[in-house]
């Protein structure tokens, strides 16, 4: 047996194609040129020959690396191909200049995923619900006043410091993109690209939100807020159903977006408008820290922990049942088999 890892490129798109995912829909197959270029990159596990797994990393605001596109072929798994191809790729990834951070993302109910990451030396960062809407009606009060919107470069810089690159701040984790959130640092708050957001502020200068668009497939207005009492907050919903409004005329589709704990959506109100699909989880070290271990359990952890327990739970009871149903059943067509049998003699 030959094996080989490679880095591929736009013309090995046919030997993706030949690969037996078991995957209904694979973005891959729409993106495959792009995941091999410019900040992309995407390697390949061969075996004589055959592609048999793939993965790969991007790299965000020069500094950030997320792992991902871990594919194999149904055909050879059970060889650990997987792992080895996801650690080759972080291999590669940190012998980059300067990186501050390797991640990945799953989401909560894929359970082998979190094992090959563990495996691969990335723990588990924050478990984040991506909420998502297009009507905030019932949030929104008609007396309550919209906040100030901020100007200036250096005011906006000023509440980042305040915030998210205080260390003494307890909300370390800052939503960069659609579903790829990592810990705060200067890196990810270039002037130019803070220059793009809207800061808006409350009357008594006591909190801010930001608001930014991206288009990800659907065009997106996202929604950061570092504190966890938006629902306290006069005026929070009403600010940014304003700029919506105003986004909406010319873009119609557009969809709100705000990422949120399991704490944090529990706040919502039982009428809330929000989607609140599958979480992702974000994995992931800083390769110049040490792994901490704090003396006393997260209690978000815990309970991040504590509900993916209870979904592993579910399904595994859907999948008992579902062989149950199909035992029954096997057993009722041999019985019906073994009567026409009696019958007929």
């Amino acid at each position: 047996m030959n094996k080989q890892i490679r880095p591929l490129a736009k013309e090995d798109f046919s030997l993706y194609q030949t690969m037996e995912t078991g995957l209904q829909e694979d973005y891959m197959l729409r993106l495959f040129p792009g995941l091999t270029s410019g900040e992309n990159r995407l390697y390949g596990l061969f075996i004589d020959e055959q592609l048999v797994s793939t993965a790969g990393y991007t790299v965000f605001a020069h500094h950030y690396i997320m792992l991902g596109r871990l594919r194999s072929d149904k055909r050879f798994r059970g060889n650990n191909y997987g792992t080895e191809i996801l650690q080759y790729a972080k291999d590669q990834a940190l012998q980059l200049q300067d990186v501050s951070f390797v991640g990945a993302n799953t989401e909560a109910h894929n359970h082998s995923a979190q094992k090959v990451l563990a495996k691969i030396g990335l723990p588990h960062v924050i478990t984040l619900f991506a909420a998502q809407t297009t009507n905030l009606s019932s949030l929104v009060s008609s007396k309550a006043a919209s906040w100030s919107k901020i100007e200036n470069i250096g005011r906006k810089l000023e509440w980042l410091k305040r915030t998210y690159l205080n260390e003494d701040f307890p909300e370390t984790i800052f939503p960069f993109e659609a579903y790829y959130p990592f810990p705060a640092s200067e890196d990810l708050f270039k002037e130019e690209t803070v220059r793009n957001w809207q800061f808006y502020e409350n009357a008594s200068q006591t909190r801010y939100l930001i608001l930014w668009e991206e288009d990800k497939g659907d065009h997106y207005l996202h929604i950061t807020y570092p504190w966890s009492d938006f629902m306290e907050q006069e005026g929070f919903w009403t600010t940014v159903a304003s700029v919506y409004e105003g986004i909406q005329r010319d873009q119609p589709e557009t969809i709100l977006w705000i990422d949120l704990t399991r704490e944090e959506a529990a706040l919502l109100p039982a009428d809330h408008p929000f989607e609140l699909p599958s979480p992702w989880m974000l994995h992931g070290v800083h390769p110049d820290k040490p792994a901490e271990r704090p003396d006393e359990p997260d209690v978000g952890e815990t309970l991040d922990k504590a509900f993916e327990s209870l979904e592993f739970l579910e399904q595994e009871i859907q999948d008992l049942e579902q062989e149950l149903n199909e035992t029954i059943q096997k057993t009722d067509t041999l019985k019906q088999t073994l009567d026409e049998l009696d019958t007929d003699s």
